[in-house]
């Protein structure tokens, strides 16, 4: 029954690497399986790359990456004066806070060396200035004498205690 006959569909199968496939079965990829590995490796560097983040986030405060405050205003203007007789304090005062926001205009010696604790003279009311040179020397100890046209704003004057105000690195 050559013209009756019924078609029946057979399996196909292909051989691939000792694996049996057939045609309605999807093959395997390689690409596949490397897109799924690169997937993984990216977002396991992406986990990675923030906890790093989180880390130095809280290690590093903003303020390591903002200029302070001092850093935007203007130096402070001063005569240091050596009030204590030692040589050459006044000069090496000076190049100490050199490295702060602090502008040395001049360098001078007492009429007589009297002063055991040294101190700011203010020679204008600026209150703000004065704080501030305070928290960059560590001399809290101040008097006022005010002046109309002073040559710098404030005058430090180093007593014997001068050691406690340089500080070492």
């Amino acid at each position: 029954m050559p013209g009756n006959a019924c078609i029946l569909p057979l399996p196909i199968t292909l051989q691939t690497r000792n694996k049996a496939l057939s045609l309605t079965d999807k093959p395997t990829s390689k690409t596949l399986h490397s897109k799924s590995r690169w997937w993984f490796i990216g977002v396991i560097t992406v986990l990675i790359l923030a906890v790093v983040f989180i880390l130095l986030r809280d290690y590093l405060s903003e303020e390591d990456f903002k200029p302070s405050g001092e850093e935007q205003m203007p130096a402070i203007k001063v005569i240091v004066s050596n009030g204590c007789g030692y040589e050459d304090l006044a000069s090496t005062y000076a190049q100490y806070i050199g490295t702060k926001n602090i502008e040395v205009i001049k360098l001078s010696d007492t009429p007589k060396p009297i002063y055991d604790k040294s101190i700011i003279v203010a020679r204008t009311p600026d209150e703000e200035d004065l704080k501030r040179l305070q928290a960059m020397t560590g001399i809290q100890r101040h008097t006022m004498a005010l002046m109309d046209d002073p040559e710098a704003p404030f005058t430090i004057i180093l007593g014997r205690d001068y050691q406690e105000f340089i500080k070492k690195k």
